[in-house]
């Protein structure tokens, strides 16, 4: 029984000078199958991990320039010192293929014109048929099934996490390669010092300068429809610059392209509690697993600024601005089924909501990053005037109104900086952020008679008003002995939290004082202590371990009701990741944390306040603790030789709290919402698996999917208590097939399975099937005739979608001349489930009619 062996050594040439780029491959012996591979770097040096079982392994060394050679060698560590001898090779006739995917260390590279086809035009869309990586309706990257961490072209990062703009208008005959960046460390300081176990994308252009983009006009009827869109871009050494003017009422929700995808941006708001706050709200249709331009009512303005410019003493200049104007009409009707110990309670609604956002957001960042220092300035601000109207009807009961405005103003400064003292590194970091939100949120009729002690008013008003403040400064030095590194890093986090929240009637009358008016004011500081401690064994192996200790003292009061409330307690949150290159192939990393969280003070109010409608909360309770454990493993498999990448990732929780969730359902369908002290445990299993093929015999790229996910906890409903618990079953192929020059095709699956449980009792199954079928056909030279199906069915429900599209490029002028017949079926009704912890809603969904659009699209 063998376990892992290394193999390594040296390549030279007769004169004893190194040979690089020599590409080692690894045989078990008498076997034609392939277990490891490696290439020589310009020092002529290799390594490679090989997991075998047979007593030796066969060694075979080929080059171009030189004469191949074969070793037999014992399956043990050995040091190899390998001589070639330069040798003419007489070819008579030869085609040189270059590899679809190559791998040079940690990039692998993807060959852009392996895999674009003939009706593709962004390299968003030849990202889909490159196995390994996806690409989600949101427009976020995943590779191996995790998002990436960076988006660059020609290593710059222009967008800052916001690439849904470049990936889909960067025409793909711009680019090269696509490479993929594994076990990326973006702060190059860090690089030799702490590994990274996550992936970024670069996209490697076909010429040092590039003026590249996307221009199209279209038009249409049933109704009147537009589409504008004006997107160039230039990318250079020294400057790189990404503007775009988009405009449309087709259901293309274009403002999409700007959300920040990557996963720092998200960490980052939920680790300094700055997610925008949303107490009021006009509840409408959530968003389905369907195509947004079926159901997406819309008139969209946008205008986008991208500009990085290179300074001298390496530094980097990047200006990110954006305006958006989003108008958004919703129509359909829900039912809601709801859940309680004694019974099942539906409601039945039909809702047409006006959403209006409009923003102004805008970043100024220069940055250094060098092998010897890195430097980070990132100044942001946003303004947001966003209002929401919405008729609702329920069944015998009178029309409801509801009016939201929720304007929002935020700034804030990040500065980060790593630099050299002696042999060690310091860490300086310092945030500062400040946000007011002042909503008011207006509904009539008004609600909750029971609760407000009135059988007849008009309707109610809710203002509320709320600023935050937080700053966040922190001091770190990295240091190393031998295979062991060492980062303590102190620092001080400070959140001040004011809100004021009244409810009145609509006469203005405000509504008994003490159970509608909120004044809470809290302070939050932590005092840290964090140690990261990294151990790491030549690029096979590594181990972090955080060790963060702190002090937290919190704060609530309302003085206006004499309440309040404070804490104070020291947290040790300790996390391990273990990571093992187990050979060329396969990577296994590993994860526990254990993390002890007191609950976010902003959401602590003493009276009512009315969220919506249907919803009037109040968090008169202590604050809540929990504390949270998570296992992870994630293991994937990748041979870029064979274009074959498979993953697997499992993750179990639990999170322990003394708070539960009361919710009381009126005979409306309202919910009263409170909390009060009581033990209970939360846990979670999700389980995924992935894996993708390309076939480059038959241009063809084969991907599976599936994951399984079951998630129970304690429920309180209409004072009863009962455990709750969901299972969600998902199973996905796809295919993307060329099957002759003129003829291609692309096929998907999904099925989707739901199931909620209340104690033993199963309480429904929603079993979904969704199938999309596109012919692509290419009649004559320079001429695209698509037919595009899809196919919903959901329980007894079915919906079938057919569209038609027809292109004809010029290509000498690079314009595409289209025409678009889209949902020739007219159909006009959709219907969609969402499956709550005690709750199962229906959707139902009024579709975009019939629509004809013709479009002339240029590339840069």
């Amino acid at each position: 029984m063998h376990g892992q062996t290394t193999l390594s050594g040296t390549i030279t040439d007769d004169e004893q000078k190194p040979v690089p780029n020599v590409n080692i491959l690894v045989y078990s012996h008498n076997s034609h199958a392939l277990i490891a591979f490696g290439f020589s770097g310009q020092d002529g040096k290799f390594s490679i991990r090989v997991q075998s079982h047979s007593d030796s392994l066969r060694i075979e060394i080929t080059s171009v320039q030189y004469r191949n050679e074969n070793l037999i060698v014992a399956n043990k560590d050995a040091e190899l010192a390998i001589g070639l001898v330069k040798e003419v090779k007489d070819l008579s006739e030869f085609v040189k293929r270059a590899s679809p995917i190559e791998r040079r260390g940690d990039t692998i590279s993807y060959i852009v014109s392996t895999f674009a086809h003939e009706q593709d035009r962004s390299i968003a869309d030849v990202l889909t048929k490159m196995p390994g990586i996806e690409v989600e309706p949101s427009g976020r990257i995943l590779y191996q099934g995790e998002p990436i961490q960076n988006f660059y072209v020609e290593g710059l990062d222009l967008m800052d996490g916001r690439y849904g703009l470049v990936s889909n208008n960067m025409p793909h005959r711009s680019v090269a390669t696509v490479q993929i960046l594994e076990n990326h460390q973006p702060i190059r300081i860090l690089e030799e010092r702490l590994p990274s176990h996550r992936s970024s994308l670069n996209i490697t252009l076909k010429k040092e300068i590039t003026t590249t983009g996307t221009a199209r006009l279209g038009s249409g009827f049933l109704p009147v429809l537009w589409d504008a869109n004006v997107t160039p871009m230039m990318f250079t050494k020294n400057f790189q610059l990404a503007g775009s003017y988009q405009a449309n009422n087709t259901g293309n929700d274009a403002a999409g392209q700007l959300d920040a995808l990557t996963p720092d941006n998200f960490r980052e708001r939920l680790e300094s509690n700055t997610s925008r706050p949303a107490l009021l709200s006009v509840p409408g249709l959530s968003p389905p697993g369907f195509n947004e331009n079926r159901y997406l009512h819309n008139n969209l303005q946008l205008l986008n600024a991208n500009a990085l410019l290179r300074l001298p003493l390496d530094l980097q200049l990047r200006t990110n601005l954006h305006f958006i104007y989003d108008y958004q009409q919703q129509q359909g009707q829900t039912r809601r089924a709801l859940y309680t110990l004694a019974d099942t309670l539906v409601f039945d609604e039909h809702i047409r909501n006006n959403l209006q956002n409009t923003a102004l957001r805008g970043e100024i960042t220069l940055t250094r990053n060098t092998k010897g220092n890195y430097l980070e300035n990132k100044l942001e601000f946003q303004t947001h005037w966003d209002q929401q109207n919405g008729n609702l009807l329920t069944s015998g009961n009178p029309l409801l109104q509801q009016n939201l405005k929720n304007p929002y103003q935020t700034i804030s400064n990040k500065l980060s900086m790593v630099k050299p003292l002696g042999k060690r590194l310091i860490n300086i970091s310092s945030y500062v952020f400040y946000d007011h939100a002042n909503q008011s949120l207006q509904v009539s009729p008004g609600g909750f008679e029971s609760l407000l002690h009135q059988t007849s008013y008009q309707g109610l008003v809710q203002k509320s008003d709320m600023q935050r403040v937080v700053i966040n400064h922190s001091v770190g030095l990295s240091f190393g002995r031998g295979r062991w590194g060492f980062t303590p890093r102190a620092g001080f986090q400070y959140l001040f939290h004011r809100m004021t929240a009244d409810l009145f009637a609509k006469d203005g009358n405000i509504l008994h004082p003490t159970l509608f008016v909120n004044s809470p004011q809290s302070t939050r500081t932590r005092t840290y202590l964090e140690t990261e401690i990294v151990y790491k064994r030549n690029d096979d192996f590594s181990v972090t371990a955080q060790l963060p200790l702190s002090h937290l003292f919190v704060e609530i009061k309302d003085q206006a009701l004499d309440k309040g409330q404070s804490i104070s307690r020291m947290i040790l949150a300790p996390s391990v990741n273990v990571s093992y290159q187990i050979n060329s192939f396969w990577r296994i990393r590993a994860s526990y944390r254990y993390k002890p969280t007191v609950g976010e003070s902003t959401g602590v109010h003493y009276a009512y306040m009315l969220n919506n409608y249907r919803s009037m909360h109040i968090n008169d309770a202590p604050l809540q603790q929990s504390i949270n454990q998570s296992y992870s493993l994630f293991l994937s498999h990748r041979n870029p030789l064979k274009s074959v990448f498979s993953a697997f990732s499992g993750i179990y929780s639990i999170r322990n709290l003394n708070l539960i969730h009361t919710h009381s359902i009126l005979p409306d369908g309202s919910t009263i919402q409170s909390a009060i002290f009581r033990e209970t445990t939360a846990r979670n299993i999700n389980l995924s698996a992935r894996t993708s093929k390309y076939v480059s015999g038959l241009n063809t790229t084969l991907a599976l999917q599936g994951s399984y996910a079951i998630n129970w906890q304690e429920l309180w409903v209409n004072e009863s208590i009962f455990e709750g618990r969901n299972h969600i079953y998902s199973l996905s192929p796809k295919a993307n097939i060329r099957i002759t020059d003129r003829l291609s095709t692309e096929l998907r699956g999904e099925w989707l399975h739901y199931d909620t449980w209340r104690e033993k009792q199963k309480l429904n199954q929603v079993d979904v099937f969704k199938y999309f079928i596109n012919i692509l056909l290419f009649p004559g030279k320079n001429q695209h005739l698509a037919l595009q199906t899809e196919f919903y069915q959901y329980s007894d429900r079915m919906n079938y979608f057919m569209d038609m599209f027809y292109r004809y490029n010029i290509k000498s002028r690079r314009i595409d001349l289209e025409i678009r017949w889209i949902n020739i079926l007219n159909h006009k009704i959709y219907n969609d489930y969402t499956v709550g912890s005690f709750m199962l809603l229906e959707n139902q969904y009024h579709l975009r009619p019939m629509q004809l659009m013709a479009t002339v699209r240029f590339s840069f």
